[in-house]
């Protein structure tokens, strides 16, 4: 019988420790002592349950239409879908190409059988409820740490560095990265000066200044940068890279 295995991760984290191999493993011992064929393995990296737009899903539900194989194999049904409704979904459409799924951590029941549908089913809710605990864990950790003054994004604001949380550094903060503070001073002089905005991305290009996303060339006027009030902190650096959520310039 020629079979399909299809193996998720919802992070590149996971991906990198190697939880699809350890999966694939799994699919792949399963297959041969059932002596089946193997005729493709889908792997998604780092693409989360809770969406179908998935690439390796995709080719799965492309290569099922088109008879290239009559079961597919998965570790468990959160690992097709972490929504219950997306499970019901695939496992629908796969069921109208004449494609069986099975799941390795399920019993051995037939897949016709009332109780290892029921089974699927509340596997599937029960992973939509651990993903909402989870995010909703990770959401009230992150509200936690931002009361307590912690930088909770990893994306620093031009002319600051994010110093991530240790023993000896404590809570993750921001501390001044002074090679971009300069271009930051540079800017608010300039301008409260009477340079106009234009002929400081000019001359910022001229003398290949950095500019945040890294090119010499690509400095240039926009709307945070027309629309600065020097002395008013309502933005920062005002360059075309500005982030909305920037106040303060580096002292």
């Amino acid at each position: 019988m020629k079979v399909a295995l299809y193996a998720r991760v919802s992070t590149e984290r996971q991906a990198e420790r190697g939880t699809i191999g350890s999966q694939l493993d799994v699919l792949r011992a399963h297959l041969t002592s059932a002596g089946d064929e193997l005729v493709g393995e889908y792997v998604d990296d780092g693409h989360s349950g809770a969406r179908l737009d998935r690439p390796a899903l995709d080719a799965l539900r492309d290569a099922a239409e088109g008879g290239l194989f009559e079961q597919v194999w998965c570790l468990s049904p959160d690992r097709l879908a972490r929504a219950y409704a997306y499970q019901v979904l695939v496992l629908d459409e796969l069921a109208r190409f004449g494609v069986t799924v099975h799941f390795t951590d399920s019993p051995g029941l037939a897949p016709d059988d009332p109780q290892a549908t029921l089974l699927t089913q509340l596997q599937g809710v029960i992973a939509e409820y651990e993903k909402a605990k989870i995010a909703e864990r990770y959401r009230r950790g992150k509200l936690f740490r931002a009361r307590a003054g912690e930088i909770t994004t990893w994306k620093s604001a031009y002319g600051y560095r994010r110093v991530a949380r240790s023993a000896a550094t404590g809570p993750a903060h921001l501390e001044i990265y002074e090679p971009e503070a300069a271009v930051v001073r540079r800017i608010f002089t300039d301008r409260a000066g009477g340079t106009t905005v234009r002929e400081i991305c000019r001359s910022l290009n001229a003398d290949r200044v950095p500019s945040p996303t890294g090119s010499t060339s690509s400095w240039r006027s926009s709307p945070p940068f027309s629309t600065c009030r020097l002395g008013t902190g309502r933005c920062c650096c005002c360059v075309t890279c500005s982030d909305s959520r920037r106040r303060t310039p580096p002292r």
